[in-house]
């Protein structure tokens, strides 16, 4: 009787350590990629690399988690794959940058691949929302996230290494 919660710990290492050595193979299987990342950062929530592919395509991605989530974290992924629409989405970030600057609650900017707007959360404060095109997987960023994305992409002359 007195060996049962040794063996229950026992089995819950044995558990735990398989577990974390599933995980370990299986996230190194996906490391092939066919594209190749010259420069990469995040803001503290969202993912963005500038990435030169092997079909010469240049694209800027920026990763979508879902902020809103409970049973599994949803993810999207936004390309930029040409200049006019890099230039667009700089854009459309410094307009949103200065609504929420001047307190413009109905600003909201709908693009073929994502959706941007402000939005007052009252006392947690302004945020700038930006979601995959179908509104579905939604992050909300910080002024000082929009900046930090901002002079990312200003750093990227699109099209060359």
């Amino acid at each position: 009787m007195r060996n049962y919660p040794l063996a229950a710990f026992v089995l819950l290492i044995a558990c735990s350590t398989n577990t974390l050595s599933a995980q370990a193979t299986s996230n190194s299987i996906g490391t092939h990629s066919v594209s190749n990342a010259i420069k990469s950062s995040n803001n503290g929530k969202l993912n963005y690399s500038y990435i030169f592919s092997n079909n010469n395509q240049y694209s800027v991605e920026l990763v979508i988690k879902n902020d809103q989530y409970i049973y599994k974290q949803e993810i999207d992924t936004l390309k930029i794959q040409s200049q006019e629409a890099f230039t667009l989405l700089k854009q459309d970030l410094q307009n949103a940058l200065t609504a929420m600057q001047n307190a413009n609650s109905n600003f909201k900017i709908q693009r073929s691949n994502y959706l941007l707007a402000t939005e007052d959360k009252g006392v947690t404060g302004s945020f700038i929302v930006l979601s995959n095109s179908t509104g579905a997987i939604i992050t909300a960023q910080t002024k000082f996230q929009i900046k930090v994305i901002l002079e990312w992409l200003n750093t990227i002359e699109f099209g060359k290494n």
